[in-house]
């Protein structure tokens, strides 16, 4: 669990290689995500969409409809909301009804980009958002392919970025989402800070907990770098050793903002009842993932994982099958991509304890363990496919164990490109994906 040199030997680097390399992979992802999401907007067949408050806002004109609108739904609707509203006080009757208050579970950085991009562009919001994630998930590679190699090689850099981009539910990097501007302030953090910039890598370390809440668990791989690098000795760790703690600035921002506009500078964690989330243990939240348990059934979560959709598509197995709303639905209310997700990224950070450095280990496992002591009603582990994504350290360890191994690797390849086109499908006609 210390950091290891690179594990196969290391080719020769270029300033060329390491921006052409991520700029290609990231170019073949939006390819395979926007024609899949466009190609479905376009001539598909939507189900019923679930805006904020049961709202829809207008479509777009020309070409922002066929490439943004596929890739603003569900969560995308609440950036732009916030993005158009703030978190501005509401009146008595929306209060009752628990409006505005919902607004607070989406961090404040990335709407409030989106607001400022829309206001010096002219562009609506949710094209800015589109722009912003874009644009963030390319920089996002760029400076991932050079993290990884400082601490492995260029086939390993290849193989995350690889991974990273092509998997089942990577299409929330193109999206209206905050996955990719969190990845690459993420990244950033810890490139610096590996680099001995500490005041930059905490500065940036605060905008990703002002991103996502998450980011405030950045302190923890930067304490270990830092330790690593300067030694526990008190007297080094002043002034420079306070740049590890700015990443709490993110959640103190936040609470600031909403107990000025609230008075509530807690809403950020009160607010998780109003999306079905509610406190359990690790042990419990996946014993409701698998099946329906007594207790689930008192407290009114939805039952474990069901898999009968398997056997609906191999007892009429049919193109009208895999097309029908009904089985649609019912593969996107299943679970069944919740729980796989959630078994492989374990599995692969259990690896990791053995394959990664320290800090990339200290990163991941918090991001996996402590959205298990939150589950919700509607989905046990609900939002795991797409929290791993961030987790880059579980990308490393896939680089790893099919490096060197191509008879694995691309049938792999294969198969999960095809799945996120598929899932790429489901978001872009309103059907849930994570």
């Amino acid at each position: 669990m210390t950091s290891r040199r690179p594990m196969v030997a290391a080719r020769p680097r270029s300033a060329t290689n390491t921006l052409s390399f991520p700029l290609f992979v990231g170019a073949v992802h939006l390819v395979i995500v926007q024609l899949a999401a466009s190609l479905a907007y376009r001539y598909g067949t939507s189900n019923s969409p679930s805006p904020p408050y049961q709202t829809m806002p207008p479509p777009h004109d020309g070409l922002a409809n066929l490439l943004v609108d596929p890739l603003r739904t569900w969560d995308g609707l609440w950036y732009r909301l916030v993005a158009l509203e703030t978190y501005a006080p509401v009146d008595e009757v929306a209060r009752e009804r628990g409006f505005g208050f919902a607004k607070a579970a989406f961090w404040p950085l990335f709407p409030w980009t989106m607001r400022a991009v829309s206001d010096l562009t002219g562009i609506s919001t949710d094209v800015a958002g589109y722009v912003i994630a874009n644009v963030c998930f390319f920089i996002a590679l760029i400076l991932l392919y050079k993290l990884i190699e400082l601490d492995f090689d260029d086939r390993i850099a290849r193989g995350t970025l690889w991974a990273l981009a092509l998997f089942p539910t990577a299409f929330f990097f193109s999206a209206v989402y905050t996955e990719s501007p969190f990845l690459m302030m993420v990244v950033g953090s810890l490139l610096a800070a590996r680099r001995g910039n500490w005041w930059l890598a905490g500065a940036v370390g605060a905008l990703a907990a002002l991103t996502r809440s998450y980011g405030m668990f950045l302190m923890l791989p930067l304490a270990v770098l830092f330790i690593q690098d300067r030694g526990f000795y008190l007297r080094r760790m002043f002034p420079t050793g306070l740049a590890v703690g700015l990443p709490l600035l993110g959640p103190a921002i936040f609470s600031w903002h909403l107990d000025r506009v609230w008075g509530d500078p807690w809403g950020w964690r009160t607010v998780q009842n109003q999306w079905n989330r509610f406190s359990a243990m690790p042990w419990e939240t996946m014993e409701y993932a698998f099946s329906q348990s007594p207790e689930g059934e008192r407290i009114g979560v939805k039952d474990g994982a069901d898999w009968g959709w398997i056997s609906d598509l191999f007892n009429n197995l049919s193109w009208s099958t895999v097309t029908s709303e009904p089985w649609r639905k019912a593969v996107a209310d299943s679970d069944t991509l919740e729980l796989v997700c959630t078994l492989l990224f374990f599995a692969l950070a259990l690896v990791g304890l053995w394959k990664l450095p320290l800090y990339q280990s200290v990163y991941l496992i918090p991001g996996l363990a402590v959205p298990l002591f939150q589950p919700s009603s509607v989905h046990a582990l609900m939002s795991m496919p797409r929290f791993g994504l961030t987790l880059f350290p579980l990308f490393v360890v896939i680089a790893i164990l099919l490096a060197g191994r191509p008879v694995i690797a691309r049938p792999l390849a294969v198969l999960s490109t095809l799945l996120l086109i598929v899932f790429t499908i489901q978001f872009a006609h309103w059907y849930w994906v994570s």
